[in-house]
């Protein structure tokens, strides 16, 4: 079954908090974050969303592992009024 990809950006979004991002950006398998507050996450409802493999923070983002369809949760997060870096 395919993701639904604008499920989890709009997952993802509610859970990290849409006014909490500061942008977003990616590379090959993860969604990189730059969050106003890393405290507010709860890694472990992020962990629970359809096709979130994994989420560490680290140099100042916030990373969620998504695998091969970063690109198309990246398109959905950007539809929905998230900065890109």
């Amino acid at each position: 079954m395919e993701l639904n990809y604008k499920k989890t950006a709009e997952d993802i979004t509610a859970n990290v908090g849409k006014d909490n991002i500061e942008s977003v950006s990616f590379c090959a398998t993860r969604l990189r974050l730059i969050v106003k507050n890393r405290e507010q996450i709860k890694d472990e409802n992020v962990e629970k969303i359809d096709g979130v493999t994994g989420v560490f923070y680290n140099a100042g983002q916030y990373q969620i592992v998504l695998g091969k369809n970063v690109k198309p949760v990246y398109d959905e997060m950007i539809k929905l009024g998230v900065t890109a870096l």
